[in-house]
């Protein structure tokens, strides 16, 4: 094997698909600009981006997107707030 593994985590999967990366992760339902997951949902982030990562490990074809479920991500949640600096 040469180069560098990759591994693409999409938001949309059907346009991903039609440039065949190597390997590529669709966490269904995650919107634009949340392709971990919300902000300050730590957990479900760091899960996310294990799961791509262990598709380094598995023999994946060209093009084919892996979908998975993330349920916590529909859960309605507030990220923490962040202090004001005081001036």
């Amino acid at each position: 094997m040469k180069g560098i593994p990759t591994v693409l985590i999409t938001v949309s999967p059907e346009v991903s698909g039609q440039m065949r990366p190597p390997r590529a992760l669709y966490p269904k339902g995650f919107k634009i600009g949340n392709s971990l997951g919300k902000p300050g949902m730590r957990e479900l982030q760091r899960k996310v981006l294990r799961d791509a990562l262990t598709l380094l490990t598995e023999n994946t074809r060209p093009g084919s997107v892996i979908t998975l479920e993330y349920p916590e991500y529909g859960d309605y949640f507030e990220p923490p707030k962040v202090r004001a600096e005081k001036q």
